[in-house]
């Protein structure tokens, strides 16, 4: 099959064509250049909101994986216009001209931001969705295209719901950046790490490896029009993030800073649906993924 990937300079989106390329054609489009040297070549600088170089790309897949986003909460509360152009213009963009195209399957990366504060854990797909930020509203309102599309225009699709993912391929320059991306920087750079609050909030971290594993079992599965969650099925707290970084890398010092207003207390992902749809196990534990982070930065 020939599929395209948006977003494929980012952390997610390079292991998607790594993964992707083993079996299938891929081609990837994104507004930064990639990281990873052999992607450039697969790589063209485009923008999702540019209808006729999206066509284009379109009319060439078979499958299209829709990983570009605007993926910061902060940003979207300083900007929700930006933040709406890019993750509901650009997606409603993409899925117009997959349907025009032909495409057979869109993929949508959405977020668990979508639930807002957790009713119940783990949560399920079934959870209600109540998210707290611009953020979390555009990718929900991405979702809801998805359907729409998939109800009036058949087109067959799956909604990926990935938590807390990492890898040595976030970009560490930016602001937005994940709390283990930021904790592995100021380790490095012998700086302590801030925990914020108590550090008993909980997160579902998944490497980002995994996440691309998982779209490709659905790509290549026989089931279609899914919403699955995406995770590691295991909560951890901040402070038991600190102590695996210690144990991987010696004695890190903590300051503690207060918590932010607004911050999801516990999050953890339920990947039941992903497990019986797909066979899906996530193969790489934290510890695992931060120990690679340090010692070959991938």
């Amino acid at each position: 099959m020939n599929i395209l990937v948006t977003g494929a300079a980012g952390q997610l989106g390079s292991y998607l064509l790594d993964e992707l390329s083993c079996d299938h054609s891929v081609r990837g489009i994104d507004l930064k250049s990639p990281k990873v040297e052999a992607h450039s070549d697969v790589i063209s600088l485009i923008d999702i909101r540019d209808s006729e170089s999206v066509m284009r790309e379109c009319e060439w897949a078979d499958v299209v994986v829709h990983a570009a986003a605007q993926v910061s909460v902060e940003k979207s509360i300083e900007d929700p216009l930006l933040d709406a152009e890019i993750n509901i213009i650009g997606t409603l963009n993409l899925l117009r001209s997959s349907f025009i195209a032909g495409v057979d399957l869109f993929v949508y990366i959405s977020s668990a931001a979508v639930y807002g504060d957790p009713k119940y854990l783990p949560v399920d797909e079934a959870h209600p969705t109540n998210p707290k930020s611009p953020y979390g509203i555009s990718k929900l309102a991405g979702e809801e295209y998805v359907r729409s599309f998939g109800e009036c225009h058949d087109l067959d699709y799956f909604i990926i719901r990935p938590f807390n993912f990492y890898s040595p391929r976030a970009d560490p320059r930016s602001p937005y950046s994940g709390v283990i991306t930021k904790f592995v920087q100021r380790i490095k750079a012998g700086e302590p790490i801030v925990i914020e609050g108590d550090g008993e909030q909980t997160r579902d971290f998944i490497h980002a490896l995994d996440v691309a594993r998982m779209i490709k079992l659905a790509i290549d599965s026989p089931v279609r029009n899914l919403v699955l969650n995406c995770g590691s099925g295991r909560g951890t707290s901040i402070n038991e993030l600190a102590e695996v970084l210690a144990s991987i890398c010696g004695d890190v010092e903590v300051v503690r800073a207060k918590s932010r207003e607004g911050d999801i207390r516990h999050s953890v992902a339920d990947i039941s649906l992903a497990r019986d749809f797909l066979g899906f196990e996530p193969r790489i534990s934290l510890y695992e993924g931060l120990k690679a982070f340090f010692e070959n930065g991938d």
